[in-house]
C-alpha cells in the first residue's frame, strides 16, 4: 500500500453519485437470486428434466455463468474507481495525518557484522582452482645417492637412455601405486654420480626413496644401495650384550617377539669399553617403520632389564677434512684444515700437537713465577681485593703445583 492509500484509507470516502449507488443496489439485488438459483442446480435440489430439457437447462446455465461472470468484472471496475481518490476530492477534502509509528530498534554490532559481507575477500574475482588443478604441471622429485665408495652410475649414457634403464627396472620391480606403474618422466645427473629422477606426483617418487633397493641394481649393477632404516636408541643396555655376537642379538629378538630380519644393524652410541660404565646406549636400525615407531614408545626388554626407547635424531654432517658442517669428506672439495693446531693438513696425520703441549708444560715448569703476579703466593693483594680472592689465588696456585708434578713424572718416564 502507498502512502496516498494510507492517506485515503484513514480519512473519510470521498462523495459517491446517487444514481450509481442504486444501479449498485439493483445489480445486487439481481445477482443474490441467479447464485441461489444455481447453487441449488448444482446441488441436484432441482429436479431432473429429460435428455433434451437437460441440455437445454444446461445451456442455460452457462449463459447465466457467463452474465454473472461480466456483472462482477463491471462491479469490480466501478469499486476500484470509487475507491481510487481524484485530485478533487483530495482537494475538498484534507488527509488525514498518519499515526507515528514507533522508531525501530538500533541493531546490535552483532548483527550488522552478519549482514555484512567479508571485507576481507575480493569482490569480483574467481573461486580458487583446487590443488590438484594448481598442481597439475608439478612433478615428484627424489635424489637417489650412491655410495661414495662405487663408480658412477649411468657412465655416459644420455638422458633418454637413463629413463629408459630406470622404467624397465621399475617394471621388472612391479612397482605400481593404486593399480598404475610408475614412470619416470626426467632424470638429471650430478657431477659425483647421485641422479636426480622426476615422476608424475609426489607418491610415485616417496615409492622410489622408500624401495630404491629393489631398482637400481637392475637398473645398472654398479648402482648399489641400501635398505632405507629406521634407526632407534636403546637407554641403559648392559655392556655385556656383544654386537657382533648373533646369539645375544637372537636373544634380544626372542625376548620381544621381533623377527631378526627386521634389524639391520646394531652398534654401540659410544664405546662402552672406552667409558667404563656398566650400561650405555645401543642404536639399532630397523627395516619396518611402524615396529621402529612402537620400540620408541614402549622400548624392549632384555634379561629382566627393562631399556627405555628414544627416537634417534642425527646431529650434522661435518667434514673432518675442512671441518665445514654440511657435508662430509669424501666430497670435501676445499683446503684441509687441522683440528688441534690449525695448520692446512688433517686432523689425524698432526704430530705438532703433541711436541707443542710438551714444550709448553716444560716451559711452564722451568720458568720460576714472577713477582706480583697471580700465581705468585707473596705476591701483595690490591686495597679492593677481599679475603675470598686469596683464598682463589691459594686454590690455582695448589692446582697448579699438582699439576706440574704430574707432567714432571710423565716427561720424566
Amino acid at each position: 500500500m502507498s502512502s496516498l492509500d494510507m492517506y485515503v484509507t484513514e480519512g473519510s470516502l470521498p462523495a459517491a453519485d446517487n444514481q450509481l449507488v442504486e444501479k449498485l443496489s439493483i445489480l445486487v439485488d439481481t445477482l443474490i437470486p441467479r447464485l441461489e438459483s444455481l447453487e441449488r442446480a448444482v446441488s441436484g435440489q432441482v429436479s431432473k428434466p429429460p435428455a433434451a430439457a437437460r441440455a437445454d437447462s444446461f445451456n442455460t446455465l452457462l449463459v447465466r455463468i457467463e452474465e454473472i461472470a461480466a456483472n462482477m468484472a463491471r462491479l469490480e471496475k466501478k469499486v476500484e474507481s470509487m475507491a481510487l481518490p481524484t485530485p478533487s476530492n483530495m482537494m475538498d477534502q484534507p488527509a488525514a495525518r498518519p499515526v507515528t509509528l514507533p522508531k525501530r530498534p538500533i541493531p546490535l554490532y552483532s548483527e550488522k557484522v552478519a549482514a555484512a559481507p567479508n571485507p576481507g575477500l575480493p569482490k569480483g574475482l574467481p573461486p580458487v582452482p583446487p590443488s590438484s588443478y594448481i598442481n597439475r604441471f608439478k612433478l615428484g622429485q627424489v635424489v637417489i645417492r650412491k655410495k661414495f665408495d662405487q663408480p658412477k652410475p649411468f657412465e655416459g649414457l644420455t638422458a633418454a637412455k637413463i629413463c629408459q634403464k630406470i622404467n624397465e627396472a621399475l617394471a621388472f620391480a612391479k612397482a605400481t601405486i593404486d593399480n598404475e606403474t610408475i614412470e619416470v618422466k626426467a632424470v638429471a645427473q650430478f657431477p659425483n654420480g647421485d641422479v636426480k629422477i622426476y615422476t608424475k606426483d609426489r607418491r610415485a617418487a616417496k615409492w622410489l626413496l622408500d624401495n630404491k633397493h629393489l631398482w637400481t641394481t637392475k637398473a645398472d649393477p654398479v648402482f648399489v644401495t641400501s635398505q632405507v632404516t629406521h634407526p632407534v636408541l636403546l637407554h641403559s643396555c648392559p655392556t655385556s650384550f656383544e654386537t657382533d655376537n648373533k646369539e645375544h642379538v637372537e636373544l634380544l629378538c626372542k625376548q620381544n617377539d621381533i623377527d631378526p630380519k627386521e634389524i639391520q644393524k646394531i652398534r654401540w652410541l659410544l664405546n662402552p669399553k672406552t667409558s667404563g660404565k656398566a650400561t650405555s646406549t645401543l642404536l639399532i636400525h630397523f627395516l619396518d617403520r611402524r615396529l621402529a615407531l612402537d620400540i620408541e614408545r614402549a622400548g624392549l626388554c632384555y634379561n629382566n632389564l627393562h631399556l627405555k626407547g628414544q627416537h634417534y635424531l642425527q646431529g650434522p654432517k661435518q667434514c673432518y677434512n675442512c671441518l665445514a658442517v654440511g657435508h662430509l669428506a669424501h666430497s670435501c672439495k676445499g683446503k684441509a684444515l687441522c683440528s688441534r693446531c690449525g695448520a692446512n693438513h688433517n686432523s689425524a696425520s698432526c704430530e705438532e700437537m703433541e711436541d707443542s703441549v710438551e714444550q709448553t708444560v716444560r716451559g711452564f715448569i722451568l720458568t720460576p713465577l714472577r713477582q706480583n703476579s697471580l700465581f705468585f703466593v707473596s705476591a701483595p693483594l690490591s686495597p679492593r681485593s677481599s679475603p675470598l680472592d686469596s683464598l682463589v689465588t691459594g686454590s690455582l696456585v695448589s692446582l697448579l703445583s699438582v699439576s706440574s708434578r704430574w707432567s714432571c713424572s710423565n716427561i720424566s718416564v
